[in-house]
């Protein structure tokens, strides 16, 4: 079996693919498929393998890119704002001029009023990342069943959050299970978020609300609730400890750390998290989540 420290290399080698490909494309609406196919891995899983690796989701590290070629010409050319904002693509002077000021800490104008030398050292110095803590983690390996899951979908991420359509996704479902007297037909509550969140319209990223059914249970589906099965296989299932916003650290630490090194080879499957603990009980650091991710 290859080293750590060899197979850690190859996932850079893809991802390195990907950079390359977005530079060269930068001025290009990103397609998740296409960037996957570059990188030689499962559209399911590229996005956050992407995250894991780089930092950045891929839609944050395009805006990066961007907003640092946008300063580049604020600097070395006399282009005005708006045709430098179109430039880059976005659709008006203010959301140019927002977004620029939100990541730089100065207004394009404000840029172009500073000395080279002072403006050339700020942008440096916001290029600086912080480097990202490595987890120690080991996962359990389960085989699991067929599992048919009863989901309510919601869509809809608010300030990069899922919040609201978690609450309002799992009050029909909990609804439709208390008037059916299903409470002891299902074994594990769930979620499943398919799409890579910095790309897809915030108003469309999906959030399914489910629980996985007993086996030989049938439901019959009706209105927003539905029945989506999860396919047989082997999955790598990750324990997080504590509350829900710091879930991306294990996630991250799943993809970037244990994977590599691991020999496992992802399956095509969206990965999904099973909450063990009632949040109404439960004290957030005390949060138990289990990450469901699918090997062959």
């Amino acid at each position: 079996m290859a080293s750590r420290r060899q197979t850690e290399l190859e996932y850079r080698k893809q991802i390195n693919k990907v950079i390359i490909y977005i530079q060269e494309h930068i001025n290009s609406p990103p397609q998740l498929e296409v960037l996957a196919h570059v990188a030689g891995f499962s559209p399911f899983h590229f996005h956050r393998i992407f995250a894991a690796f780089v930092g950045e989701t891929i839609g944050q590290y395009i805006r990066r890119l961007r907003l640092e070629q946008a300063a580049r010409r604020l600097l070395g050319s006399t282009q005005n704002v708006t045709n430098i904002a179109l430039a880059v693509g976005y659709e008006t002077p203010s959301a140019f001029t927002k977004a620029f000021k939100l990541h730089f800490g100065v207004s394009p104008s404000q840029l172009r009023e500073m000395n080279k030398q002072s403006a050339a050292s700020m942008l440096y110095q916001v290029k600086i990342r912080t480097k990202q803590r490595r987890l120690s983690m080991k996962p359990e390996i389960r085989d699991l069943p067929e599992q048919e899951v009863l989901y309510v979908r919601r869509t809809g991420l608010i300030d990069n959050s899922f919040t609201q359509a978690a609450q309002e996704a799992f009050t029909v479902l909990m609804r439709f299970i208390e008037e059916r007297n299903l409470s002891k037909q299902w074994s594990q509550c769930l979620a499943i978020t398919p799409d890579e969140t910095s790309l897809t319209p915030p108003e469309d990223c999906r959030y399914d609300a489910g629980v996985i059914l007993r086996p030989g249970v049938q439901v019959k589906p009706e209105g927003e609730v539905g029945i989506q099965v999860i396919r047989a296989g082997k999955w790598a299932v990750f324990m997080h400890k504590g509350p829900y916003e710091t879930m991306w650290q294990t996630w991250n630490s799943a993809y970037r750390d244990w994977l590599p090194a691991s020999g496992e080879e992802l399956r095509d499957a969206s990965p999904y998290e099973v909450y063990l603990d009632d949040i109404a009980q439960t004290k957030p650091e005390d949060l138990r989540t289990e990450i469901y991710i699918p090997i062959k």
